[in-house]
């Protein structure tokens, strides 16, 4: 993968990956302001598992956490503290992401905060040779290797979002949301829910 060469467009993540020589896209888009992350990977025309969003939360013991998880995903708070060995944690209020981090809400990139907390990345990226994630500015976003981050950053894996729960009952309206949620799936633990959706739909039909 190659690096971009805009020198005029380049954040302080990009300066740090072009220091430590590791290999990333560049992908910038128009922007006027706060964009969400669903919309940011419909601009750039990607599917949503594959471009992660990045979140501050706050320990029980006043530590700081970051985790990334995929754009169209909840945070699960139960796992996400586990997952630093606290007994809670809290998002943080958006007023004071740029105190905390130095970046706004809506650039607010894993890499080049005031201060490196601990990051732990939804288990998910792991199955993408590269992830999607915010550049450290609007309408900036970086593509690289979600494990060379990782030893960038000292990132970890864990299961971290929110499950759906699923009702029975009876209409088209509920074997699509099924459906959809066995693709989302099929992306964090791979092709053996292929066979699980075949034999569902022989099943109803």
């Amino acid at each position: 993968m190659k690096k971009s060469k805009g020198k005029d467009t380049k954040t302080n993540a990009m300066r740090i990956l072009d220091k430590n020589k590791i290999a990333y896209k560049e992908h910038l888009y128009e922007c006027d302001g706060f964009m969400d992350g669903v919309s940011i990977a419909q601009k750039l025309g990607q599917p949503t598992e594959r471009v992660f969003k990045t979140l501050v939360a706050e320990g029980k013991s006043k530590q700081y956490y970051v985790y990334m998880l995929p754009v169209a995903e909840e945070l699960n708070l139960k796992a996400a503290a586990a997952a630093v060995g606290e007994k809670s944690v809290e998002m943080i209020h958006v007023k004071d992401i740029n105190a905390i981090t130095g970046y706004i809400r809506g650039g607010c990139s894993p890499i080049g905060m005031k201060k490196q907390f601990k990051t732990v990345a939804d288990s998910s990226a792991k199955n993408f040779d590269e992830i999607i994630f915010s550049g450290g500015r609007l309408g900036a976003q970086i593509e690289m290797n979600p494990n060379e981050l990782a030893d960038l950053i000292n990132m970890d894996f864990a299961d971290i979002i929110k499950q759906p729960t699923f009702a029975i009952c009876k209409g088209r309206l509920s074997y699509f949301l099924f459906f959809e949620h066995i693709r989302k799936l099929s992306y964090r633990y791979g092709k053996i829910f292929d066979s699980v959706k075949h034999v569902f739909f022989v099943m109803i039909v």
